[in-house]
Protein backbone atom coordinates (compact mmCIF):
# COMPACT_ATOMS: atom_id res chain seq x y z
CA UNK A 1 0.00 0.00 0.00
CA UNK A 2 1.64 3.11 -0.18
CA UNK A 3 5.67 3.88 1.22
CA UNK A 4 5.61 5.60 4.61
CA UNK A 5 9.12 6.55 2.94
CA UNK A 6 8.06 9.51 1.05
CA UNK A 7 8.12 13.00 2.52
CA UNK A 8 6.32 16.05 1.24
CA UNK A 9 7.97 18.99 -0.32
CA UNK A 10 7.87 22.53 1.55
CA UNK A 11 6.05 24.76 -0.11
CA UNK A 12 8.50 27.17 -2.63
CA UNK A 13 9.61 30.58 -0.72
CA UNK A 14 7.97 33.92 -1.74
CA UNK A 15 10.44 35.73 -4.11
CA UNK A 16 11.17 38.79 -1.55
CA UNK A 17 9.76 42.32 -2.15
CA UNK A 18 11.98 44.30 -4.45
CA UNK A 19 12.32 48.02 -3.03
CA UNK A 20 12.13 50.70 -5.39
CA UNK A 21 15.01 52.43 -6.73
CA UNK A 22 16.06 55.87 -5.18
CA UNK A 23 15.86 57.26 -8.67
CA UNK A 24 11.89 56.33 -9.03
CA UNK A 25 11.21 57.59 -5.72
CA UNK A 26 9.00 61.40 -6.47
CA UNK A 27 11.35 64.32 -5.24
CA UNK A 28 9.05 67.62 -3.69
CA UNK A 29 8.10 69.68 -6.10
CA UNK A 30 10.49 72.88 -6.74
CA UNK A 31 9.09 76.49 -5.76
CA UNK A 32 8.93 77.44 -9.69
CA UNK A 33 6.15 73.96 -10.16
CA UNK A 34 4.26 74.79 -7.24
CA UNK A 35 3.81 78.22 -8.62
CA UNK A 36 3.18 77.03 -12.22
CA UNK A 37 0.07 74.94 -10.06
CA UNK A 38 -1.15 77.79 -8.35
CA UNK A 39 -1.40 79.75 -11.94
CA UNK A 40 -2.93 76.80 -13.79
CA UNK A 41 -5.50 75.87 -10.99
CA UNK A 42 -6.24 79.90 -11.22
CA UNK A 43 -6.50 79.66 -14.96
CA UNK A 44 -8.65 76.91 -14.52
CA UNK A 45 -11.13 78.51 -12.20
CA UNK A 46 -11.49 81.52 -14.59
CA UNK A 47 -12.09 79.64 -17.59
CA UNK A 48 -14.48 77.38 -15.20
CA UNK A 49 -16.36 80.96 -14.21
CA UNK A 50 -16.49 81.92 -18.09
CA UNK A 51 -17.83 78.70 -19.05
CA UNK A 52 -21.14 79.32 -16.14
CA UNK A 53 -21.69 82.90 -17.30
CA UNK A 54 -21.76 82.31 -21.02
CA UNK A 55 -23.51 78.36 -20.08
CA UNK A 56 -26.46 76.87 -19.63
CA UNK A 57 -27.96 77.78 -16.49
CA UNK A 58 -27.51 75.41 -13.92
CA UNK A 59 -30.34 72.99 -12.36
CA UNK A 60 -31.25 72.79 -9.01
CA UNK A 61 -28.89 71.16 -7.04
CA UNK A 62 -30.28 68.24 -5.47
CA UNK A 63 -30.86 67.08 -2.28
CA UNK A 64 -32.46 64.30 -0.23
CA UNK A 65 -33.46 63.25 3.30
CA UNK A 66 -32.96 60.09 4.38
CA UNK A 67 -36.33 57.88 5.10
CA UNK A 68 -37.42 59.00 2.13
CA UNK A 69 -39.73 56.76 -0.58
CA UNK A 70 -38.44 55.01 -3.24
CA UNK A 71 -40.39 57.27 -5.72
CA UNK A 72 -38.62 60.32 -4.15
CA UNK A 73 -35.20 58.66 -3.96
CA UNK A 74 -35.62 57.71 -8.14
CA UNK A 75 -36.50 61.44 -8.51
CA UNK A 76 -33.39 62.59 -6.18
CA UNK A 77 -31.23 60.40 -8.62
CA UNK A 78 -32.49 61.44 -11.71
CA UNK A 79 -31.94 65.26 -10.56
CA UNK A 80 -28.62 64.33 -9.61
CA UNK A 81 -27.53 62.87 -12.87
CA UNK A 82 -29.31 65.84 -14.53
CA UNK A 83 -27.01 68.04 -11.92
CA UNK A 84 -23.09 66.07 -12.93
CA UNK A 85 -23.94 66.31 -16.55
CA UNK A 86 -24.49 70.13 -16.23
CA UNK A 87 -21.18 70.11 -14.71
CA UNK A 88 -19.75 68.07 -17.29
CA UNK A 89 -21.07 70.53 -19.69
CA UNK A 90 -19.50 73.16 -17.96
CA UNK A 91 -16.24 71.54 -17.70
CA UNK A 92 -16.33 70.91 -21.49
CA UNK A 93 -17.42 74.10 -22.33
CA UNK A 94 -14.58 75.71 -20.19
CA UNK A 95 -12.22 73.64 -21.80
CA UNK A 96 -13.44 74.56 -25.55
CA UNK A 97 -13.11 78.44 -24.58
CA UNK A 98 -9.90 78.22 -23.37
CA UNK A 99 -8.83 76.23 -26.66
CA UNK A 100 -10.62 78.86 -29.04
CA UNK A 101 -8.71 81.70 -26.74
CA UNK A 102 -5.37 80.10 -27.12
CA UNK A 103 -5.55 79.47 -31.08
CA UNK A 104 -6.57 82.95 -31.27
CA UNK A 105 -3.84 84.69 -30.00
Amino acid sequence: MGGGGSKKKAPPKPAPTPSKPASSRRAEPTPEELERRRREEEENKRWLEEAKRVGPPPPPKPSFSPGSSEDEYKRYMISKFDYEAWENQIILLSRKLRQAQASNS
